[in-house]
């Protein structure tokens, strides 16, 4: 299947492939896939995991089938300029070129403050 076609059997179900989660903090995109746009059972909501991940942005669900990546971000706003941190080491957010997200899919895996130095 390819990302951008709705799983077989959900044409009433999904939306068009469209950009569904937003960073809070710069506003871009950061995650696509299909909108829910009807209730349907809990055996095919359920099932629906099998192509993409099930998440909500109240009230909203959505299946995402790609996501936003360091590698990408870099492509699009420029190299990682900046990594914040809060008072204790736990991550915050990364700049690429000018551009800071806060979405933690974007977090280096295993990045510490020290990393950074």
């Amino acid at each position: 299947m390819n990302k951008r076609e709705k799983p077989e059997g959900y044409d009433d179900a999904l939306s068009d492939y469209k950009a569904c989660l937003f960073d809070s903090w710069c506003g871009k995109p950061v995650a696509w896939g299909f909108e829910i746009l009807k209730r349907i059972s809990d055996k095919r909501f359920a099932a629906l995991g099998d192509y993409g991940s099930l998440e909500c942005s109240y009230p909203t669900w959505f299946l995402i089938v790609r996501r936003l990546t360091r590698v990408e971000a870099v492509t699009l706003y420029g190299p990682v300029s900046a990594e914040g941190f809060g008072p204790r080491g736990g991550w915050k957010s990364v700049t690429f070129g000018t551009t800071k997200f806060i979405s933690r899919s974007l977090r280096e895996p295993r990045l510490r403050p020290e990393d950074t130095a």
